[in-house]
């Protein structure tokens, strides 16, 4: 209970000095700032797992769930977005809807909102991105960059046009032309997982689980079209939660 109260006063300073200041001149903290003082507080006594519920190219629906180490759910949040709608969904819509979940069941759980429990979108960052958008590169860089906005668009559609699109824990995501460098970036990423010793094992399958889930639409693809390797990932996968 004590360091609940802490966490919830801390969260309450931080909101007065690095709040972001949203339309009508409300503030709430990011939440990348509510996992820091999550986990500053809480340490590994709680889990945070995420799930894609939805995603039909065009519309995405995140879950995230805050679980006991004994796997009790404590709270749970869903979350939203529509491809390409607004800046930010151009180009990291489940990444957006992920932050958006996971803010969502820590308010749920520990009244650990931002200063407003519905809101987990940088909304005010979004529309300053959206709006420095429309200007040249080289007005936004001062003139040192030589990029033009052409050259933004281009690479934004090269990404949206990407045919296999994997999303990490923690926000991270990676999209590819090619089956065989997919399946070669999980097998670095499930690598660095397994020989992550700082975190406890079930922790570190629990990461394994959540990525599986949420991209459960894309690897039944990817098993369709490379069955034998991606049998060998999930022997993988198998082998260390024997060991």
């Amino acid at each position: 209970m004590n360091e609940l109260k802490k966490m919830l006063e801390e969260i309450s300073e931080l909101n007065k000095t690095h709040g972001v200041t949203q339309k009508g001149g409300k503030k709430y903290n990011t939440v990348a700032q509510r996992v820091e003082i999550f986990r500053k507080h809480l340490g590994t006594t709680y889990g945070i797992q995420t799930f894609l519920k939805h995603d039909d190219g065009k519309r995405i629906v995140m879950k995230a769930i805050v679980k006991s180490l004994e796997g009790d759910i404590i709270g749970s949040g869903y979350a939203e977005e529509i491809r390409g709608q607004g800046y930010v969904n151009k180009t990291s819509a489940m990444e957006n809807a992920e932050s958006s979940a996971i803010g969502r069941a820590l308010a749920c759980a520990f009244a650990l909102h931002g200063g407003e429990y519905a809101s987990a979108n940088e909304m005010d960052t979004a529309q300053r991105n959206e709006q420095a958008s429309n200007l040249p590169v080289s007005e936004q860089k001062g003139g040192k960059s030589t990029r033009t906005n052409q050259d933004l668009k281009e690479a934004i559609q090269r990404s949206e046009n990407a045919k296999y699109r994997l999303s990490y824990p923690g926000n991270k995501s990676e999209h590819f032309d090619d089956i065989e460098t997919a399946i070669e970036s999980i097998n670095k990423w499930l690598w660095t997982v397994e020989t992550y010793e700082e975190k406890p094992k079930d922790q570190r399958l629990m990461a394994i689980g959540a990525f599986f889930e949420q991209n459960k639409p894309i690897m039944d693809i990817m098993r369709k079209e490379k069955p034998d390797e991606l049998a060998e990932v999930d022997a993988r996968v198998k082998r260390f939660e024997d060991d």
